[in-house]
């Protein structure tokens, strides 16, 4: 079952997209009515940083014996690593050496700065479009940039104190060489740690395994990194062009949400255009299956690294029943819940093909872009099942 730092890690990415189509949309608004003798932005970065450090209370989350806890969950990944290669079959092309220990804010820094890079190529053409705007339009376009960063700032404040674990790709690094990182924000893992009465060693081994499959799942096979980004340039590209028709998109969401919407389909969907909810399929089915495959890795090999791994399985199982409602809102209205069946959907695939076929038959997926599941597929596994034996 998926796990609380599971489950918010995937929320974080759905999170995402939600930000990449609302701040496109602000950009539509904002962008008939701003100029500036500065760079106009759509989000003010400084107004996410600010928002998300007090939500966070990070100053109440400080990480005591850093350095230990650096070598421990170093060497915890390092005896993940052999296991989960033997199960892939496949190797990591370098050690994972890329292993950091976070507080909530230097969590928070890591985030808004890949943000901010992921947004960069929509800043420019806002700053294009702001720059021939008048002193009016100004003032709202500061507004709404301070709205937009306040928004975004609440949510990775929200999830600063919640997330356990991430695997950090890089996602449209400039430089094509960097591998990604993985991050563990000591302060959350401690506090869930004492709550559940779980072994130390054992409930750090336990995430480190989840997060060590990520990193075999995108840097021992390149492939799947490239096809992530060159989806979500697609994205992207989708959304620009989508500004002129947005208040066409806005009519339709609101006739839809009268009319109700369809039980698998969630509201944000219904702001895409055809071309992007192609691309939006494409990327769930690829994080769906991502986290499905880390689900099924930890339950395939989790007792040969951790005797107590039932124990820990059924006390976070637990935990997540107990899960606050005003959480669970917060989820739907900023979007975080978005696709969650999918991904339990993934790993059930995942779980279906092994055993139908086996542990190696289900390796094909990582063979090459052709062998993805499709969404499709994934709730019907027997579909990929034939037409990978075709």
């Amino acid at each position: 079952m998926p796990t609380d730092s599971q489950r918010d890690l995937r929320r974080f990415g759905a999170a995402l997209l939600l930000a990449i189509v609302a701040g496109a949309s602000v950009r539509y608004v904002t962008a008939r009515a701003a100029a500036s003798t500065s760079r106009p932005r759509v989000i003010d970065w400084r107004q996410a940083r600010m928002i998300g450090l007090a939500v966070s209370q990070s100053h109440l989350a400080p990480v005591p014996d850093r350095a230990a806890r650096q070598e421990q969950y170093l060497r915890l990944v390092q005896r993940s690593e052999p296991l989960i290669a033997t199960y892939m079959g496949v190797q990591l092309p370098q050690p994972i050496n890329r292993v950091y220990v976070f507080d909530r804010a230097e969590w928070i820094e890591a985030n808004l700065t890949s943000f901010q890079a992921l947004f960069a190529p929509l800043e420019e053409l806002y700053a294009d479009v702001s720059a021939r705007q008048g002193a009016l339009a100004l003032a709202f376009g500061r507004l709404n940039s301070q709205i937009i960063g306040a928004q975004m700032g609440a949510l990775i404040g929200f999830l600063a104190r919640r997330v356990l674990g991430q695997y950090d790709l890089g996602l449209l690094s400039p430089d094509p060489e960097l591998r990604g990182a993985l991050y563990f924000v000591e302060p959350n893992i401690a506090r869930v740690r004492a709550q559940l009465g779980l072994h130390d060693e054992d409930f750090r081994m336990w995430i480190a395994l989840h997060e060590t499959t990520h990193v075999f799942e995108f840097e021992a096979f390149p492939w799947v990194r490239d096809y992530f980004q060159d989806l979500l340039r697609q994205f992207l590209g989708q959304v620009t062009d989508q500004f002129s028709a947005l208040g066409v998109g806005i009519a339709r969401l609101i006739e839809r949400l009268i009319q109700g919407l369809p039980p698998d389909q969630h509201w944000i969907e219904l702001m895409l255009t055809p071309e992007q909810q192609r691309i939006f399929a494409r990327m769930q089915a690829l994080m769906s299956l991502v986290e499905g495959y880390s689900n099924h890795i930890m339950n395939a090999i989790g007792g040969q690294l951790l005797p107590s791994y039932q124990q820990i399985e059924d006390r976070v199982r637990q935990r997540q029943l107990r899960r606050p409602l005003i959480e669970e809102a917060f989820n739907r209205v900023t979007g975080m819940d978005l696709k969650l069946a999918q991904y339990q959907q993934g790993e059930a695939f995942i779980n279906a093909i092994v055993a139908m076929r086996g542990p190696a038959f289900a390796n094909r997926v990582w063979e090459r872009a052709e062998h993805l599941p499709t969404m499709e597929e994934i709730r019907a596994p027997q579909r990929w099942i034939t037409r990978m034996e075709a």
